[in-house]
């Protein structure tokens, strides 16, 4: 497979006998056209690829991701790619039994994620309340971080985003480690599920700027202009909309998820 268009008349074979994959440039066809469509529609629900651009981009490479996650695919198998087998389970092929067992218990986890996210907005929402004693300060190991709701707060953008994680109890660290008191947009961008924007929920990150990112924010609010909460300045963290804070932002905008 390369990063080139497929023909149309041959789209419906390529998509069950290629891998689709990340790649640069990303790869693009009428294939990944078939594949964004079978994400979003299928007896599972809709993961969110993001437009049906022909293009496999980051947003579609990390709904196969939570598609394999969902349907219960081993977690050493839950990667981006999108082959045949993926395509095979949502075109109604029977799950086997312990797919269908973890299946059981990962919706069960998902669930109950709905808490987590709460805890972390509320976190979020009380470093806005104490803004005045929360100062911007870029260092490392992340201050307070095994210190809740600690005050005086001297962190950064990606800073208080992990802290709004560890201390909401997550037991995924947003930077893929352990919460060892490391945190930056650029571990963000490589460990967190890179999702389409109409997938956004409260708790999610949104990372302004090409790799390794510039800033980071947390969602508060879901919706078509999502209200985040932003530490980039002294001045923070405060409550800002997407459309605001993007002004003062470099391209691209990555919307992220761990949860």
């Amino acid at each position: 497979m390369t990063a080139t268009a497929t023909p149309k008349k041959t789209a419906k074979k390529v998509a069950k006998r290629t891998t689709l994959q990340l790649a640069n440039p990303h790869m693009s066809g009428a294939d990944v056209k078939a594949a964004q469509k079978l994400l979003a529609n299928n007896p599972y629900g809709n993961f969110q690829p993001g437009a049906v651009d022909g293009e496999f981009g980051p947003a579609t490479a990390g709904a196969a991701r939570q598609a394999k996650w969902l349907l219960g695919y081993p977690e050493k198998e839950c990667d981006d790619d999108f082959g045949p087998k993926l395509t095979a389970y949502l075109e109604g092929k029977p799950l086997p039994a312990p797919f269908k067992a973890r299946r059981e218990q990962r919706l069960k986890e998902a669930k109950s994620s709905s808490g987590l996210r709460a805890k972390i907005v509320e976190i979020a929402r009380w470093g806005i309340a104490n803004e005045p004693s929360i100062h911007y300060q870029q260092s490392r190991p992340v201050d307070g971080m095994d210190h809740p709701r600690k005050l005086p707060l001297h962190t950064d953008c990606s800073g208080f985003s992990t802290l709004c994680y560890k201390w909401a109890g997550a037991k995924v660290d947003p930077n893929g480690g352990n919460f060892g008191g490391g945190a930056y947009t650029g571990t963000m961008l490589q460990h967190c599920r890179h999702i389409a924007k109409s997938a956004v929920q409260p708790g999610d990150l949104v990372v302004w700027g090409a790799y390794p990112g510039h800033h980071v924010a947390l969602v508060l609010e879901a919706g078509a202009d999502p209200l985040l909460c932003s530490h980039g300045q002294e001045k923070g963290p405060f409550a800002i909309a997407f459309s605001v804070e993007s002004k003062y932002q470099p391209t691209p905008a990555a919307w992220l998820s761990c949860l």
